[in-house]
């Protein structure tokens, strides 16, 4: 085998091995235990759910959310008080 073969081999090996390690299964959380885990109000996360900003998933009448799903709106630099309704009736009757 040549020099070049086997660094292809050895380049080919880690990606796979990252993309392994990066394909974890999704992990769906219940509206109370999604607002316990980041600490707002099981009405936080339904209210984001109505409004759009993350996805809802049902399991027959239990709502789920995905976690990628909440920590990609978290990073995105929405907080619970940026929206909550105490803000948005400041910012829209002063």
């Amino acid at each position: 085998m040549t020099d070049i073969e086997t660094q292809i081999r050895s380049i080919v090996r880690d990606e796979l091995a990252r993309a392994k390690a990066e394909a974890a299964p999704a992990e769906f959380l219940s509206a109370r235990d999604a607002a316990g885990l980041i600490g707002v109000a099981e009405g936080t996360i339904r209210r984001w759910i109505r409004e759009g900003k993350i996805d809802r998933h049902s399991a027959g009448r239990r709502v789920r959310v995905l976690r990628a799903d909440l920590e990609r709106l978290l990073r995105s630099g929405t907080s619970a008080n940026d929206d909550s309704p105490e803000a948005r009736a400041d910012r829209e009757f002063g």
